[in-house]
């Protein structure tokens, strides 16, 4: 089995998640193969992503890998933040709109505010932030009127975990900000993945404990770019792995169980 796993440098935000994944494959036995983003979008891959799609994986950041896909004729996956099924759990009224409509809802009906607002489509255009005066908008003063984001109801979370999951299994859990003795109610968690019937094979689950003891659904993240949170190596490599091969349309090769 190979992988082509994106090039990191020192400093960069990836670098050391990069290195440990890399070596994790290789401890699998697995061949992994550095390249940069010029040599995919040149084509210069084609090769594994069509000859050998069996035997081949790639890791690399979200934007890499839905390039991999388009090189491979495969349909990009939709994001699943806010899946129809888990809507019970969110807590809070969630919406789509256009950077216009916010601006304007900033400018001329304070009495809705604080709102937390992030990009729809464009994952990475700007972070995800809670909204409660025009200042809050200035450093996305470049995100075009007509971009659509994500709104929501502002909720207090004074603890949020990243729930990692591999067929429908939690693998890993862990606390990524706030007080990490406030943990999620298990019996919340199990509840939603219950319900979530048309989940991937590996993505993520972020839930949040609120300042009124609540256990909501912060969102859904798909497993393909992942961060690692602490998820064991054979276990994320497993999801990496198994989540590639369902998007590639390939059938799941049972990777990941001890």
């Amino acid at each position: 089995m190979k992988v082509l796993t994106l090039k990191s440098r020192p400093g960069e935000p990836r670098y050391c998640q990069s290195l440990q994944v890399n070596h994790w494959f290789w401890e699998r036995g697995y061949e992994v193969i550095p390249f940069a983003r010029e040599e995919l979008l040149s084509g210069s891959l084609d090769h594994y992503l069509h000859d050998e799609r069996e035997d081949t994986i790639v890791y690399g950041a979200v934007a890499i890998v839905r390039d991999a896909l388009k090189r491979a004729n495969r349909p990009a996956p939709p994001n699943i933040d806010f899946p129809d099924e888990l809507r019970d759990f969110l807590g809070r009224q969630v919406s789509e709109c256009t950077m216009a409509q916010i601006r304007d809802l900033v400018r001329n009906d304070s009495a809705s505010l604080p709102i937390h607002v992030k990009p729809r489509d464009r994952q990475k255009l700007f972070k995800g932030r809670v909204v409660s005066t025009f200042a809050d908008l200035i450093d996305a003063s470049g995100v075009p009127d007509e971009e659509p984001v994500i709104s929501q109801e502002s909720v207090s979370f004074v603890s949020e975990w990243r729930a990692t999951i591999l067929r429908n299994k939690v693998v890993n859990i862990s606390n990524y900000k706030g007080d990490p003795m406030l943990f999620p109610n298990p019996e919340t968690v199990n509840a939603a993945l219950a319900r979530y019937r048309t989940q991937p094979i590996g993505f993520g689950m972020d839930w949040g404990v609120t300042d009124l003891g609540q256990t909501l659904l912060v969102e859904v993240n798909d497993g393909f770019a992942l961060g690692n949170y602490g998820t064991k190596g054979h276990h994320y490599t497993a999801m990496i792995e198994c989540r590639w091969r369902e998007l590639m349309g390939l059938p799941d090769n049972g990777v990941g169980w001890e």
